[in-house]
């Protein structure tokens, strides 16, 4: 460490030179008292070995870079993902031009970094997941002695999303969504495509799958009265463990039994151990094919049913994952106990009766059974006009 003094423009100057980590530090001052104050300080700090001067030249864009170098390893390849997703959309090339010491000092580049994803449209969700990844980044900072604090920690967080409650599709709902996808004209077999993305419906519908879970589902895990769900798919991969793990054996309705026996025929009788519902190339789906899936068949169909009249608008901001509260709402029709349900559909009895108590309350006063159900959906699906199927649409989503 040492304190040189240099001529400048402005006039003389004086910079103070020292090493941390095996790397050159140095920072000027215009006064040599406050230099000299400034050199006696590091050396302090470094004989007690506290955090040395952080010398305001670190962007977080290097820091990022640094960081993801060394830590990214440590995460799950799903959050190394989304970590990356959310940085390169949100943040690269936005906001780590700037340097960490400017985040400390001025707070309200937080505010304004909301403001930004605001304006560009970006949900609750997704903007607190790149606070997570900031937090991160300037946590590691912290302990590399790159900057004194960790701001994000200070800093006014997005607002929450609002508690998403199912909204459980009444069958003839999902009937109606069956047979546009099984009508949907492609380039490649439009049959065997169509019935391929009918059943995905399905199984989310009428087994209570996950989306992951239906993509990671085999013929092998298909009997006469249950499906056996103990896998998944993420990334490209099939994981061998759902979101909640264990094995859970939903029951198979026949509606559903007999669109899988002809998927199968279909495609010309696959051997057990394959895919139920491969990716156009083969093997399982990536993330960019799902969400390609949900851009060019699901949210067009939707999109068709939402413009029915009377308007449904809420149908066009739906989900595939929400069909999945039309399994527990066909169970509890049935009268079948909440606790079992709970056990198929893979959660637990907490968000059985918080996420479904209306459904629950709201039941019929006698069970119906779960197959007459869909069976007349999909008699009045092939019967019955538009106009009279948008009314009776309307009214079920109303009740």
């Amino acid at each position: 460490m040492s304190v040189e003094t240099y001529k400048t423009k402005e006039g003389p100057r004086h910079r103070v030179r020292w090493r941390e980590g095996g790397r050159p530090r140095s920072r000027s001052f215009a006064s040599k008292r406050k230099a000299n104050d400034f050199d006696i300080d590091v050396k302090s700090k470094k004989q007690h070995g506290d955090a040395l001067p952080a010398t305001g030249r670190d962007t977080l864009a290097a820091v990022y870079a640094e960081w993801w170098r060394l830590r990214h390893r440590r995460l799950s390849k799903h959050t190394q993902e989304s970590y990356q997703r959310h940085w390169n959309a949100h943040i690269k090339g936005r906001w780590d031009n700037y340097k960490l010491r400017e985040f400390v000092a001025s707070p309200q580049l937080f505010d304004e970094l909301i403001a930004d994803m605001d304006d560009r449209g970006v949900g609750p969700a997704s903007q607190r997941k790149v606070f997570v990844v900031l937090s991160a980044v300037f946590s590691t900072a912290v302990k590399w002695k790159r900057v004194g604090i960790n701001p994000v920690l200070s800093a006014s967080k997005p607002a929450s999303s609002p508690k998403h409650l199912p909204r459980p599709f009444a069958p003839l709902v999902i009937e109606r969504v069956r047979l546009q996808m099984q009508r949907r004209k492609t380039k490649e077999d439009s049959t065997i495509r169509g019935q391929s993305d009918a059943v995905f419906v399905e199984l989310m519908a009428y087994a209570g799958l996950r989306p992951g879970e239906a993509l990671a589902l085999t013929w092998l895990d298909v009997d006469a009265r249950n499906l056996r769900i103990e896998k998944s798919v993420a990334l490209g991969e099939v994981k061998e463990k759902t979101k909640t793990g264990g094995v859970r054996e939903p029951p198979l309705v026949a509606p559903l039994a007999a669109d899988l026996k002809t998927l199968h025929v279909a495609r010309g009788e696959p051997s057990k151990d394959e895919l139920i519902l491969p990716a156009p190339g083969g093997g399982p789906w990536s993330h960019s094919q799902y969400n390609n899936w949900r851009g060019r068949v699901w949210r067009p169909v939707m999109k068709n049913l939402a413009e029915c009249d009377p308007p449904q608008p809420e149908l066009a901001t739906a989900r595939p994952y929400d069909c999945r509260g039309t399994f527990v709402s066909l169970h509890l029709d049935a009268y079948e106990s909440p606790v079992q349900i709970a056990a198929w559909a893979g959660h637990s009895t907490k968000v059985m009766y918080e996420h479904y108590a209306g459904v629950i309350e709201n039941r019929s006063r006698e069970p119906i059974p779960i197959e007459q159900q869909i069976e007349q959906a999909r008699k009045d699906v092939l019967e019955l006009e538009r106009a009279e199927l948008d009314k009776m649409m309307a009214e079920l989503l109303a009740a």
